[in-house]
């Protein structure tokens, strides 16, 4: 039996993203680990175009 019910009323409170499941997976570090290892190849590039500013 619970102590206390509440009762909530919300307007327009999504839409939501659920960034960790059930299981203990992170959306977000996933997303930023794929981001981090696209990321230096791609600036490697842009690195060696813009080599005359450095």
């Amino acid at each position: 039996m619970p102590e206390t019910s509440w009762i909530n009323r919300v307007r327009e409170f999504g839409p939501l993203i659920i960034c960790i499941d059930t299981k203990g997976n992170d959306l977000i570090r996933q997303n930023k680990a794929a981001f981090n290892e696209k990321k230096k190849p791609v600036l490697d590039r842009i690195s060696a175009q813009l080599g005359f500013i450095s």
